[in-house]
């Protein structure tokens, strides 16, 4: 039997499954999205050899586990950003852009995966049709100005 838990850390939807094979297993599903977050005073810490920080606790839960099973940094990367992906897909998903910074132990090396416009966009994609630009709402409503991801292809 799938618990939850097991289900968002092994990096599939199975929610919905997990739920109907169990009465007693319980799925709470927010109704509204997540509220903005500012700030909350933490306890200090500390590590010797490695730590993992991210949005949500189960993803940060599974990058813990790469690591602590022997995977790379940018194994736990990686599947970080697949559970922020299930967790809170509209903030942290694979939908959008990431930024990398990766010490290989001689040098960093910095991988901007943020998000592209699409190849056919030209100059004339926020001007009307008598060529005078749009206003601010008609640019930003709808598909015109939704860049290509770029997160996949920059943990790849």
């Amino acid at each position: 039997m799938l618990d939850t838990r097991t289900a968002l850390l092994s990096g599939f939807l199975l929610l919905s499954v997990a739920a109907c094979q169990s009465p007693e297993t319980e799925v709470s599903v927010p109704a509204l999205p997540e509220a903005a977050t500012g700030y909350t005073a933490k306890p200090g810490w500390a590590t010797e050899r490695f730590a993992v920080a991210a949005a949500n606790p189960l993803a940060t839960e599974a990058g813990y586990e790469i690591l602590k099973a022997g995977g790379s940094a940018l194994d736990a990367a990686v599947a970080v950003q697949m559970v922020l992906t299930l967790v809170e897909p509209q903030s942290s998903g694979i939908g959008g852009g990431a930024f990398l910074l990766h010490w290989d132990g001689e040098r960093v090396v910095a991988l901007d995966g943020r998000e592209t416009a699409p190849a056919a966009v030209d100059e004339t994609l926020f001007l009307q049709p008598d060529g005078t630009p749009m206003n601010f709402q008609q640019a930003v409503i709808g598909g015109r100005s939704v860049g290509v991801p770029g997160a996949v292809k920059m943990l790849e």
